[in-house]
């Protein structure tokens, strides 16, 4: 929703959606593994929220880790979804009914 109040048409919404797809999947290590990123960008992905979705299933699936593990990373996943809509909200163009 964030990226539809962002384009002024709907191809250059089309654009950043899939401009934006693009760049937090390989942020999140899903195409390429975390620790073959330098360590500084390790450390700067923490505000792409697909790298908390992809921690959370790989320490359930590869590492072996319980639930716990997923809370953290559940819990980054709700902050930025509240961020977001909010931010969404606010940069709506509500029309009024008259």
């Amino acid at each position: 929703m964030l990226i539809a109040t962002l384009g002024k048409t709907p191809e250059a919404t089309r654009g950043l959606s899939i401009f934006a797809t693009l760049i937090v999947v390989m942020l999140s290590g899903a195409w390429i593994p975390m620790f073959l990123f330098p360590q500084w960008l390790q450390k700067a992905t923490v505000v792409v929220p697909t790298r908390w979705a992809i921690d959370g299933l790989e320490a359930m699936t590869w590492r072996g880790l319980g639930w716990e593990s997923a809370i953290t990373p559940v819990a980054a996943m709700l902050l930025f979804a509240v961020v977001f809509g909010a931010l969404a909200v606010l940069r709506f163009r509500w029309e009024a009914e008259g």
